[in-house]
């Protein structure tokens, strides 16, 4: 059976998909050898065996998201070898519906546009680096304007530089011999499993305090044209997440904002919250943000907009 989840895995999925994937399969193999004391369980699984895991994982206090990922791996290896998915059964997607009403909920707070000013000004404080100062000035207005996960712009590891967004992803377009855009070619986030490029195009926005073209200017003056990640240090050794939250926590601290509410991730959420204050449809924004489902509409809610 391993063997098998192995190639099948390996077929359709992202890396990053694949490896929450073999997660999910890992935890359900030590939750069955635990409670039914076999090593190999059985495809088809049983719908009461399903229902038993939910409880083992939320007993282990997992998150709902995270207990709904596991349940995708299951029915995507039932899927992929032709059997009936158990986990749409009547009985696991009711268990799902409780959880979800059960788990708490996401408490971080969106980066609107007036806090996205203030915390680039902050970087002046909490930063005695000019060289960092302009980068994490590019990288904060970058992930808002492009709609970015951090991930995207940060690597997890000093050694990982090779799947975030890299120099030679970066294209400055002019009009009449002035910078008046920025197309960022990327291949590698999560969905796109058969990495066919996506363009993300930022404009130049003059009439704000901040914009965030010109801060990509100024940073790749710095920066220089070497190959590597787009945001790295001077030996382009990439900015890893770690360093970019650490940044992010100074400059909200100074601005005296809430670090427990405030995450990477509000980039994000502020985006998609700008562009439906702004008035863009719901396909819109799904597109700017490569959603490839209405997800993004838990984060647009009332609080979103009053919190800031």
């Amino acid at each position: 059976m391993v063997s098998t989840l192995r190639t099948l895995l390996n077929s359709a999925l992202s890396s990053g998909s694949r490896k929450l994937y073999q997660r999910a399969w890992a935890v359900f193999n030590e939750f069955y050898r635990q409670f039914y004391y076999s090593r190999d369980p059985i495809l088809p699984l049983t719908i009461p065996s399903l229902a038993l895991f939910i409880s083992y994982l939320h007993a282990r206090k997992l998150a709902p998201s995270t207990i709904k990922s596991y349940l995708s791996a299951i029915g995507y290896v039932h899927k992929m070898k032709g059997l009936c998915d158990p986990t749409k059964a009547f009985l696991i997607t009711k268990l799902l519906t409780a959880l979800g009403r059960q788990g708490s909920s996401d408490i971080r707070l969106p980066i609107s546009q007036p806090v996205l000013h203030k915390l680039v000004g902050s970087l002046s404080h909490t930063n005695s680096s000019a060289f960092y100062r302009t980068l994490f000035s590019a990288m904060f207005l970058l992930a808002f304007y492009g709609f970015f996960r951090i991930g995207e712009l940060a690597a997890k590891s000093a050694t990982s530089g090779g799947a975030v967004v890299q120099y030679r992803n970066l294209r400055f377009l002019t009009q009449q011999g002035s910078v008046c855009m920025i197309k960022i070619t990327i291949t590698n986030f999560k969905h796109n499993t058969d990495h066919s490029p996506f363009d993300i195009l930022i404009a130049r926005e003059d009439h704000l305090p901040l914009c965030p073209v010109q801060a990509m200017v100024e940073f790749c003056k710095l920066r220089g044209a070497h190959a590597g990640p787009l945001f790295c240090h001077s030996d382009t050794s990439p900015i890893t997440v770690g360093q970019f939250n650490a940044a992010l926590k100074s400059c909200l601290s100074f601005c005296g904002l809430d670090t427990s509410r405030y995450k990477g991730h509000s980039f994000r959420i502020g985006a998609a919250c700008h562009a439906a204050d702004r008035g863009f449809s719901d396909a819109q924004i799904r597109a700017l943000g490569r959603w490839k489902s209405d997800a993004f509409k838990f984060y647009i809610r009332p609080d979103s907009f009053s919190a800031n």
